[in-house]
């Protein structure tokens, strides 16, 4: 009868390990959203898209600020916006502030401040959440709401 016991909990283990392992058992969601996404609004994001897309869920779900939720697919989420930023003379964006609350093994909320840059050397300040969840062992952005700059 013992051994049944730690034959069913060994196998108990090794079943639910995998589900509440993170993505990345080295990197956190907040150091994989610095060190990995973050740069890559820095320099040449338009050149990057590809590379920010695998940053991505399949779908990004929006929370609007009036309370609405929408979904879109992350090519149209990510590349609409910023062909309508660059034609207002966006150039690119530098993560300049973020903190990173984990939620549980596998979702992390990420709260960001960028300093947006334009032609002729202006600069705006933009801040946004970001839930980070663990799908197939990588981290992707799942979720994002605006947020005021305070």
């Amino acid at each position: 009868m013992r051994n049944i016991f730690h034959t069913l909990l060994l196998t108990g283990v090794v079943l639910v390990s995998p589900l509440i392992a993170s993505a990345d058992s080295e990197q956190t969601a907040g150091a994989w959203f610095k060190n990995s996404y973050g740069p890559l609004w820095a320099d040449t994001p338009y050149q990057d898209v590809e590379a920010i897309l695998t940053h991505y869920h399949s779908e990004i779900v929006t929370h609007g600020s009036d309370g609405s939720l929408s979904t879109t697919p992350s090519r149209e989420w990510l590349t609409a916006p910023m062909d309508s930023w660059r034609e207002e003379g966006w150039v690119r964006a530098e993560l300049t502030d973020m903190t990173a609350t984990t939620i549980n093994a596998t979702t992390s909320g990420v709260m960001t401040v960028w300093t947006d840059y334009y032609a002729g050397d202006v600069t705006e300040t933009s801040c946004g959440w970001y839930l980070v969840d663990a799908i197939n062992d990588e981290w992707k952005i799942t979720h994002y709401a605006d947020t005021p700059c305070s």
